[in-house]
């Protein structure tokens, strides 16, 4: 994603941190490491301590059903291994001073779900990771 640069000098990459709008930050979250290092990058570029970031993870679904969507930390009948995903995040951002709010989406088109949740969600920047820490650059 590339944000337009409003001649700040403090930041020449015209990240806004901490900006105006809403605001909200969101990542792509999955058991792989891209998504480890799109929180990384997301919580050191986009937040500043005490602020909320929303961990998305879309449960892929093989028959088409209605989008599921539930808050993880109420959610009573979430799955083990879905909060075994969410731990390794949640402790970094912990240790960063941040909130998480965890998504859990189920669609059969992981895409849609994602940018159908983002628009719904009025949600200002969406991280996703790579499958490899250089994968863009090559």
């Amino acid at each position: 994603m590339w944000v337009q640069n409003n001649n700040n000098n403090n930041n020449p990459k015209g990240i806004r941190k901490g900006g105006k709008g809403n605001g909200l930050v969101a990542v792509a979250v999955d058991k792989d490491k891209g998504s480890q290092y799109a929180l990384k990058w997301a919580v050191d570029s986009l937040l500043s301590r005490g602020q909320t970031i929303i961990l998305i993870h879309v449960l892929h679904s093989t028959t088409p059903t209605n989008a599921l969507v539930c808050n993880l930390t109420t959610s009573v009948a979430s799955p083990h291994s879905t909060n075994d995903l969410f731990l390794t995040f949640h402790c970094y951002c912990t240790r960063k001073d941040i909130q998480c709010l965890d998504v859990l989406l189920e669609d059969t088109d992981v895409v849609k779900a994602l940018t159908e949740y983002v628009s719904y969600g009025a949600i200002e920047n969406l991280v996703v990771g790579a499958s490899s820490r250089h994968g863009f650059i090559r």
